[in-house]
């Protein structure tokens, strides 16, 4: 099987609303398993989960302010 790995770049803004898209995703998902067990939401539950997990483990530090003068 073919896997591809993507490297994105996002802006605090849209981190925020993919956090909390992410987390709207999670409760749907994990609502839909309770209630009846299918695809895709199984996969889409880990997927998601996987996603936010790793949402601020590269955060790079772009503009810096230094107010101690």
């Amino acid at each position: 099987m073919t896997t591809y790995q993507y490297t994105l770049t996002i802006s605090d803004s849209e981190s925020i609303m993919l956090e909390s898209a992410l987390k709207f995703m999670i409760e749907r998902c994990e609502k839909e398993v309770e209630t009846n067990p299918r695809a895709p939401y199984y996969a889409h539950l880990q997927s998601a989960k996987a996603v936010m997990a790793r949402l601020n483990d590269d955060m790079v530090l772009t503009s810096k302010s230094d107010f101690s003068v």
